[in-house]
C-alpha cells in the first residue's frame, strides 16, 4: 500500500509540475470541473444533499466542484475535501482511500467523482469497505468514473487522455464495478445515468450505493 500510494503522490506531483502545470491546474479549477459534471441537479437528487448534514468529497484534484455542488443544493453541510494524492487546491487532509480517518457513520452524502481510474482493483474495494462504514444511516455515496468502449484503439486513447496525474490508469465498466462493491456492506447498488458528458466525449459508469435508514 505504501508503495502504490507514493506512485500516486509522485504521479500527481510531476504532473502539477511538469511542462503541462498549468493545464493541469486549469483542469482542477472548479469551472473545469463543474464543465466535467453538467447535470449538478440530478446529482443532488440522488445523493438527497439538500439535506444532508454532513458531506465528504474523495477527490484527485482538489473539491472546488464539491463546494459547488454543495452551494447549489442550499446543503446545511460543508464538505469535508480529502485528496488521494496531493493537489495544488485547498483540501481538508490527504489520505488513502483504504484506510479513510473517519468514524462510523459518519457523513449522509459522499461523492467520488474520477478517482477511481487511478486505483488498482484491490485500493477500489477497500474503499468500497470504508465507504459503507462511514456512511450513516439513510446516506449514499455516488461513484462516476471513466467507462470502456468495445474497441481496444479507443479505449487506448482514452486512457492516455486521461491519464493525466495518474500513475495508473484503469477503465472499469458497470460489471467490474458491481463486482468490486459487492458484499462491502451496502443495501443498495444501482447503476444510475447522469450523461451525456461534453468535456471529454467519454462514456462514463454511475453508481449510487446506499445504507439503509
Amino acid at each position: 500500500m505504501i508503495r502504490r500510494r507514493r506512485e500516486a503522490i509522485n504521479a500527481r506531483e510531476r504532473w502539477l509540475a511538469g511542462p503541462q502545470a498549468a493545464f493541469a491546474r486549469a483542469l482542477d479549477s472548479p469551472a473545469a470541473r463543474a464543465a466535467l459534471f453538467p447535470r449538478a441537479p440530478r446529482m443532488i437528487e440522488l445523493l438527497q444533499l439538500d439535506t444532508a448534514r454532513t458531506y465528504l468529497d474523495v477527490s484527485l484534484g482538489g473539491g472546488g466542484f464539491a463546494e459547488l455542488l454543495a452551494s447549489a443544493a442550499g446543503s446545511p453541510a460543508t464538505p469535508v475535501v480529502m485528496d488521494v494524492s496531493a493537489s495544488d487546491d485547498a483540501v481538508d487532509l490527504v489520505g488513502w482511500p483504504e484506510r479513510l480517518p473517519f468514524r462510523d457513520a459518519s457523513f449522509d452524502a459522499i461523492t467520488v467523482l474520477h478517482v477511481l481510474r487511478a486505483l488498482d482493483d484491490d485500493a477500489v474495494h477497500g474503499l468500497a469497505e470504508e465507504l459503507s462504514r462511514i456512511l450513516a444511516p439513510g446516506g449514499a455515496g455516488l461513484l462516476v468514473e471513466f467507462a470502456p468502449v468495445r474497441s481496444g484503439l479507443l479505449n487506448d486513447l482514452h486512457r492516455r487522455v486521461v491519464s493525466g496525474g495518474c500513475a495508473e490508469v484503469d477503465l472499469r465498466g458497470w460489471g467490474r464495478m458491481a463486482a468490486l462493491l459487492t458484499e462491502c456492506g451496502f443495501e443498495a447498488i444501482d447503476l444510475v445515468e447522469l450523461g451525456p458528458f461534453a468535456l471529454p466525449p467519454i462514456p462514463r459508469v454511475c453508481v449510487l450505493v446506499r445504507r439503509n435508514p
